[in-house]
């Protein structure tokens, strides 16, 4: 199996631009845990002496010396932990807030394609958990990394300075030590990649589930999707074993090799005491400096482990930052004429979703006036929702260009070109929260009076007003406390408020009973009045208002021209006709026109 998470020095090179606003806050971090490891490595030395003043000399006044020496050495210790902490958990905190903002940001301006490729719940994972394991080796992992290893240095030196022989005895645990992390660490950033992404999976399953629980429990899949879900945790339970397997190997191995060395070291220092060679104090700060260098290599192999869990988790989120957004804002962008009047047209379109994918629109041409409405019918499959989302630029055309008042809509500033248009889709979705801020979503600056003329012209008003709270009541996810009819006029109202020049219009109505059907319906027809609109129609009443219809097939324009017209010519429309609008046309009053 290929090995594809980052190295180390990789991991270190990507986050090192993010570390830049801090970079004061680590020095002193820094500095801080440098004056404390000083501190510490401090400790031995001054207990040794306290030990030989006791018992080697007998001068009280040296031992009372020595133990004031000791508390201010451990008072000072705290503070300065209790600095470096402090800063290094801030900075850790605003480092993956950062993270967790550009990998957030750059998410929201991909393409709706990319979303329909992707799973929501595994990148609701990287977001959150990958994200967290960074945070950990940040807040606790690189400072622990820097203060082992000058315990390590330091202990080494001080005992090589007092005695080269134990050094050498002490120093026999480093190399299996350090073969150990670099052989098991591997295997353990291996497995934690696949951990997160198993982990991933089962979240974005579970996600799936909780937003289709009505389907779920409908069909009865409970138990299905139970067993699902049991078995995606039971393989991340299983590779969990396996890391936990090469984190105890490593730490038995560790524990063996470093404590090892101790005993060999009480072993010969106990022997040059005996040959009066090495005074009990001297030997005591030995054997301290000996058990901070053990602790310094075990911490050091853990730090490893840690580490190279850490780099698999942010192989995955510099994986999502390091791809492209398709749709970015051009380069010297052109300003749309003010105030927009909404002259649409599509020269010579040609789409299609991947370059191995066939072609889904073709050689289309369309003008559509200000405030004229054109209506696109047609099966399945035939393009009509993929020549609407052209004009937002949710995808880009492969050939041709469409423009928006002469001006092709390549050459606009994102927000400019959508600021400019209001997209109503078939099934709305309204975020969690309150009524007034899913009415105020396209617009926050709005004013109540704003917020409730606008709900009042998409027929909302009445049933807002009916609920405890009015404007004020939660909606819950997807707005699931409102029918469809109530979410389809808050919607109407929210595009409302906005007040574009152009509006896309999935036809809102196809789902809804007849009284809902009729107040939206009314809603839309002021919300379309001195607009241009292009309806995706699935209902009778919005073809016979349009001004045009366009019959598209099998990606191109198979015919266009009013109700009437088409219907005198036999084709496509014909067939449509009949299959969707027959019955329709025998329950409505405009039957008789047609």
């Amino acid at each position: 199996m290929a090995d594809d998470s980052p190295r180390p020095h990789r991991f270190l090179l990507r986050l090192t631009p993010r570390l830049q606003p801090y970079r004061w806050a680590l020095v002193w971090a820094t500095v801080l845990v440098v004056v404390g490891t000083a501190i510490g490595l401090a400790f031995p030395l001054a207990l040794g002496e306290l030990l030989d003043a006791a018992f080697e000399i007998g001068d009280r006044d040296t031992l009372n010396r020595l133990g004031l020496i000791l508390l201010v050495l451990f008072a000072l210790y705290g503070v300065v932990n209790f600095g470096q902490s402090y800063l290094m958990a801030a900075v850790s905190e605003r480092i993956v807030a950062d993270l967790r903002r550009e990998l957030f940001g750059h998410l929201v301006r991909q393409s709706p394609g990319y979303f329909d490729r992707e799973r929501t719940g595994e990148l609701s994972s990287r977001l959150a958990s990958d994200a967290g394991l960074v945070q950990s080796i940040l807040r606790f992992g690189i400072p622990e990394l820097v203060r082992q290893g000058l315990f390590l240095l330091g202990a080494v030196a001080l005992i090589t300075i007092t005695d080269w022989r134990l050094t050498a005895v002490t120093l026999v645990a480093i190399p299996p030590t350090v073969l150990a992390g670099w052989i098991l660490g591997r295997r353990v950033r291996r497995i934690s990649t696949g951990i997160q992404d198993r982990l991933a999976d089962a979240v974005s399953r579970a996600e799936q589930v909780f937003t289709q629980i009505r389907v779920v429990q409908g069909f009865t899949r409970e138990d299905w999707e139970a067993r699902l879900f049991a078995r995606e945790i039971d393989a991340t339970r299983d590779a969990g074993l396996r890391r936990a397997m090469a984190r105890a190997i490593l730490t038995g191995v560790v524990t063996f090799t470093a404590f090892g060395a101790i005993g060999l070291v009480m072993w010969e220092g106990g022997r040059l005491v005996l040959d009066g060679t090495l005074t009990a104090g001297t030997l005591f700060a030995f054997l301290f400096y000996a058990v901070f260098i053990a602790g310094a290599v075990t911490s050091l192999a853990g730090f490893w482990s840690n580490f190279q869990e850490a780099a698999g988790a942010a192989r995955r989120i510099f994986e999502i930052l390091d791809r492209p957004v398709d749709l970015r804002d051009p380069p010297d962008p052109v300003e749309l004429p003010r105030p927009v009047e909404g002259r649409v047209e599509y020269r010579g379109v040609t789409f299609r979703y991947g370059e191995d994918l066939p072609r889904v629109l073709m050689g289309i041409d369309l003008v559509m006036e200000p405030g004229e409405t054109v209506a696109l019918v047609g099966s399945s499959g035939a393009g009509k929702s993929t020549l609407a989302s052209l004009l937002p630029r949710f995808h880009d055309v492969e050939d041709g260009e469409v423009l928006l008042d002469g001006v092709d809509v390549r050459k606009v500033r994102l927000a400019d070109l959508r600021g400019a248009m209001g997209i109503v889709p078939q099934e709305p979705m309204l975020f969690a929260g309150t009524i007034r801020e899913n009415l105020a979503y396209g617009r926050t600056d709005a004013t109540d009076d704003e917020i409730e003329e606008a709900a009042r012209a998409a027929h909302a008003h009445d049933f807002i007003s009916g609920f405890p709270r009015a404007y004020g009541e939660m909606v819950g996810e997807r707005g699931v406390t409102l029918s469809a009819g109530q979410r389809q006029r808050i919607a109407i109202a929210r595009v409302m408020l906005r007040s574009p020049a152009v509006l896309i219009l999935d036809e809102a109505s196809s789902a809804l009973d007849s009284e809902s059907e009729a107040l939206v319906q009314a809603a839309l027809e002021r919300l379309m009045a001195d607009r241009t609109t292009l309806v995706i129609a699935h209902r009778l009443t919005t073809v016979l208002r349009a001004d045009r219809i366009l019959v598209l097939d099998q990606g191109e324009i198979a015919d266009r021209g009013t109700h009437r017209e088409l219907l005198e010519r036999s084709g496509t429309y014909q067939r449509l006709y009949r299959r969707q609008f027959e019955e329709a046309i025998s329950r409505t009053p405009s039957s008789s026109q047609a």
